[in-house]
C-alpha cells in the first residue's frame, strides 16, 4: 500500500513525468515530503520498473498501470486523511443551483460537480472541495454550513495550481465505486 509520503511523490511524476529527472532535493520540496522519502519512492519505483534510467536520465513508465495504484491507494484510505469535514447545502434550492455558488478562490470542486463542470456528464449526487484553508471557509458562502452527514466532503489541497487537476478528479471518481462515477473516470482518464 502506498503511504502518505510516497503518494505525495507520485501525484507529482504523474502530473508531469519530466520530475522523473528532477533532483530530489527538488521533488522533496514540491512534494511536501523528506529527501529520503524521495529516495525511497524512486528506488521502490525503479525496482518495479516505473522508473527506468536511459542515457544518464530518469524516464516514467507504464504511466497507465501506475496511475491506476496511485488511484487506488487515494480510493483506499489516502483520501481520508485529507479530509477536514463534512458540510451540506443551506436549502434543496441551493443544491439545485450548486453552479451559482462563488467558492472563495482558495477552493475548487472535485469529483463529480467538477466532471459535470468539465463535460456535463454527471448530475452530482455527492460533492468534493478541495481548500487550502479550514473546512470552515464554506460559510463564507452563504450556502454551506457543517453538518456531520452532509453530502458536500471538504478535503486539504495537496497541489499548489489553481483548480482541481484532472488526475484528482479521475481519483474521486473511482472512489464512488459506483458504475456511473466509474464510466465518468474514463471519460476523464482521456484528459489526465
Amino acid at each position: 500500500m502506498i503511504q502518505k509520503a510516497e503518494f505525495q511523490i507520485i501525484f507529482r511524476l504523474l502530473q508531469d513525468k519530466a520530475k522523473a529527472n528532477s533532483n530530489y532535493r527538488q521533488l522533496a520540496a514540491e512534494a511536501g515530503t523528506s529527501i529520503g522519502s524521495v529516495c525511497n519512492t524512486m528506488q521502490s519505483l525503479t525496482e518495479k520498473g516505473y522508473i527506468v534510467e536511459d542515457g544518464g536520465k530518469r524516464l516514467l513508465r507504464k504511466r497507465s498501470s501506475l496511475l491506476n495504484l496511485w488511484a487506488r491507494a487515494y480510493a483506499e484510505g489516502i483520501k481520508e486523511r485529507y479530509l477536514l469535514g463534512r458540510f451540506t447545502f443551506l436549502t434543496p434550492q441551493v443544491r439545485e443551483r450548486w453552479r451559482d455558488i462563488r467558492l472563495p478562490e482558495n477552493v475548487s470542486w472535485g469529483g463529480e460537480p467538477a466532471t459535470a463542470l468539465m463535460d456535463d456528464y454527471l448530475q452530482p449526487e455527492r460533492w468534493d472541495v478541495y481548500t487550502t484553508d479550514n473546512a470552515n471557509s464554506l460559510i463564507a458562502t452563504g450556502r454551506m454550513i457543517p453538518k456531520a452527514d452532509g453530502e458536500i466532503y471538504v478535503s486539504r489541497k495537496f497541489w499548489e495550481e489553481a483548480g482541481t487537476p484532472p488526475i484528482v478528479v479521475y481519483a474521486d471518481l473511482l472512489a464512488m465505486d459506483n458504475d456511473r462515477c466509474r464510466e465518468a473516470a474514463e471519460r476523464i482518464r482521456e484528459m489526465v
